[in-house]
Order: structure tokens, then sequence, then C-alpha cells
């Protein structure tokens, strides 16, 4: 028993070092599509959505439909009242009753019954829900784009910091020879030796940056699982990509963008809320109808062979509020809260343009650097190169060739973080769009 135990978990281990953990591989494509089915905001969004949609229903159920209540009720008397006349006690009612009651009423659309009213309301606020999964739609794709540029951007420095290695080892390589030669110091040879190892932290911290951004992207698509994903492209940049005039990216997202469209919907359901609040000076007529069936029976009587005696009445009711005054303070508030979200709508607009021009100038930045940086990196590889054959020929220093490669590396991880900045930057005008 004990050989059978240990086989198996030396099976186990064999197994779980033998079969390393799967990583799915995900493109910025399937990242988001993976998000739409996964996020936990999307999908609170989602059924919020599907809720305003069975409201309206309800709402027009309420409305346009006779509402029909149902009633019946059982009584037994244990003492029956009792009157005298002359002296001679007589008893009233009777040992058993049933009786059966189905009211019907539907509201008159006549002055003070705003039921269109209602029926507005719900269909705004469906909008509204409407509006809200398109919003938190296109945050979740800015996030996740964010995200996936962050872990392209941190692969990059991983490069970049190898690259970096493999140069210094290159130079500490020929130091090393120089030196056993004779031809160069001691001095040189420590300098480029300490130069390999103070890279390699870098190295590893840049590898755990992009373990957590790896697991930050996760998040963010909403998987829950232990798989671990990894992203699959590069950090690019399109300089023939156009985005309009400034001045024209302003107004379509200042007058067009969802916050705009949701306090506009929330204005009118405000409105229709006032309308509601004045229909109160009025009064309210509406329909009503009642079927009833009553039995009244002693005990001498079975129960199948009770005697039911049936009414039918219809008519039609009003019923009016007469506290005036309560009305009116109703309605001013009602009227106050149009006005907030006017006042609401100029703010955000304002806002909206101000995070457009702040967009607009950060995509603009970062283009300038990515055209200078581009230009510097082919510089600064040259100029390393130089710095190396010339320490090999003996015209440079070594602490010349270090600088080089230095250049060199500085140029490069600002010519990449330049197109991190403006594919994040066009995330944002993207978001702002809602593409």
């Amino acid at each position: 028993m004990k050989k059978y135990i240990t086989s198996m978990f030396l099976f186990a281990v064999f197994t779980t070092v033998s079969f390393p953990q799967q990583v799915k591989n995900l493109t910025l494509f399937d990242a988001i599509n993976l998000a739409k089915k996964n996020n936990s905001d999307y999908i609170l969004a989602k059924l919020d959505k599907l809720k305003a949609e069975r409201q309206v229903s309800e709402v027009y159920s309420e409305n346009l439909f006779p509402s029909l209540t149902f009633s019946s009720r059982y009584t037994r008397s244990f003492r029956k009242q009792t009157i005298n006349i002359f002296g001679q006690n007589y008893e009233i009612g009777s040992d058993n009753s049933i009786t059966t009651t189905i009211d019907v009423s539907e509201p008159i659309p006549f002055l003070g019954t705003p039921v269109f009213n209602g029926i507005k309301i719900a269909e705004y606020y469906q909008k509204i829900q409407e509006e809200n999964v398109n919003s938190v739609e296109t945050k979740i794709k800015t996030d996740v784009k964010k995200a996936f540029y962050n872990v392209l951007l941190l692969k990059e420095v991983i490069v970049l910091n190898q690259q970096s290695i493999d140069n210094a080892a290159e130079n500490l390589r020929v130091v090393e020879a120089r030196y056993k030669a004779g031809v160069a110091l001691e001095y040189d040879y420590i300098r480029a030796k300490v130069k390999v190892e103070t890279l390699k932290p870098q190295l590893v911290q840049s590898q755990n940056n992009l373990e957590i951004a790896k697991k930050f992207l996760k998040n963010s698509i909403g998987l829950k699982d232990n798989t671990a994903i990894d992203a699959v492209g590069t950090l690019s940049y399109d300089s023939t990509e156009v985005w309009g005039s400034t001045d024209d990216l302003i107004n379509k997202i200042s007058e067009n963008n969802a916050a705009i469209r949701q306090l506009k919907l929330n204005r009118k359901i405000n409105e229709q809320l006032a309308d509601v609040d004045y229909a109160n000076y009025l009064p309210k007529f509406y329909l009503f109808g009642q079927w009833q069936s009553q039995a009244n029976e002693n005990d001498g009587r079975s129960i199948t062979g009770y005697r039911f005696y049936n009414s039918i009445v219809a008519g039609i009711g009003v019923t009016w509020n007469l506290n005036l005054f309560a009305n009116s303070y109703k309605e001013d508030q009602s009227i106050i809260e149009v006005k907030k979200t006017e006042e609401t709508i100029a703010k955000t607009k304002e806002l909206l343009k101000t995070q457009t021009q702040s967009v607009l100038l950060k995509i603009e930045d970062a283009k300038n650097r990515i055209r200078s940086q581009q230009a510097l990196v082919n510089t600064a590889q040259r100029g390393y190169d130089l710095a190396l054959i010339s320490y090999k020929s003996g015209v440079l220093n070594q602490i010349d060739v270090v600088d080089a490669e230095f250049a060199l590396s500085q140029v490069k991880l600002a010519y990449i973080q330049a197109i991190y900045d403006y594919l994040v930057a066009r995330s944002d005008l993207e978001q702002l769009l809602e593409k």
C-alpha cells in the first residue's frame, strides 16, 4: 500500500512538472470580445437594461389595461346579532355567508390622469439604461486596450533590457580581452563587469512588472479562472491616421457624448414628472365595474345547495386632491430638478470640451516625440556601433562605449514610450467618440 501511494505521488509530481500551465494568447480583438462576455460591470449594465424593458411592459400593463381584483370571503357567525321587538328576540343574519367579488377599474386619460406621462417616463428610463450599456461597453474597451498596451510595452522593455545586457556583455568580452592583452586598465574591466551585473536587476524587475500587467489585463477582461494569458502583438504607430479638425471633434463630443444623451433623457424625465405634479391640480376620472356573488345560509342546508345571488354594477368615478398647496410645492421641486439637469448638461459639455482638448494635445505631443525619437534611434545605434569599433581600435575609451550604449537604450525606450503614450491617448479619444 505504501509503495502504491508513493508511486501515485511521484506520478502527480511528474505530471505537474511535465505539463506546465497553459497560456492563452490573446489579440486585442480577442481580449475585447472576452471582456464583453465576462466583465461584471458590462453584465450588470445589460441586466439593468433588461430590467428597464420589463418595467416598460409593466407600466403599459398598469396604464392601458383594466385593473382586475378578485376577492372571496367566507364568514361563520358563532353568535348572531339579535333585536328585541315587543319583548320578542329575533336573530339577524345567517350562520354561513360566502361573498365573491370581481372589481374592474380603468383610468380615463383625461385631465388629471397622467397615463401617457408614466409610459413616457418608463421609456426614457429604458433609453437611459441602453445608453448606460453603451457607455460601459466603451469604457471596458478603453480599459482593456490600455491594459493590453501596457503588457506590450513591458514586453518591449524586457527586450530592451535584455539588449542592454547583451551589449554590456559584449563590451565586457572586448574589455576583458584587451585587459588580458595588457592594453586596457583593470578599472575598465571592473567597470564593464559591474555594468553587466547592475543591468540584471532591471531585467528581473521588468519581468515582474510584466506579470503584474498581465494580471491587470486579466482582471479588466473579467476572467476568473486560473488560466494564464499573454498579449499578442506589437506597439505600432500609423502616421497616416487622421481624426479630423479639433473644432469638429470638440463639437461632436460635447454635443453627442453618451453622458450628454443620458442627461438629456434625465431632463425629459424631470419634465414629465413636472407635468404629473401639475396634473395633481385636476380631477382624475376612472371607469369601474363590479360583479358580486353572495350566499347566506344556515347550518341546515348543505353547501352544495347554497343559493347564490349575483349582482353587477358599473359607473364612472372621480377623485380630486384638493390639497393645492402641497401640489404646488411638488411641482416647484420638479421644475427645480429640470433646471438643475440643464445646468449639469452645460457643465458636462464644458468638461467634455476640456477633456477632448487635453487628449488631442497628448496625441499631438506623442506624435512629435515619435517622429523625433524615430530619427534618434538610428543615430544612437550608429553612434554605439562606431564607439565599439573605435574602442576596439584603441581610439576611444571604454567610458565612451558605456555612454553610447546608455544613450541608445534611453532613445529606444523613449521611442517605445512615445508610441505607447500615443496609443493610450488614442484610446481615450476613441472612448469620447464611443468607437
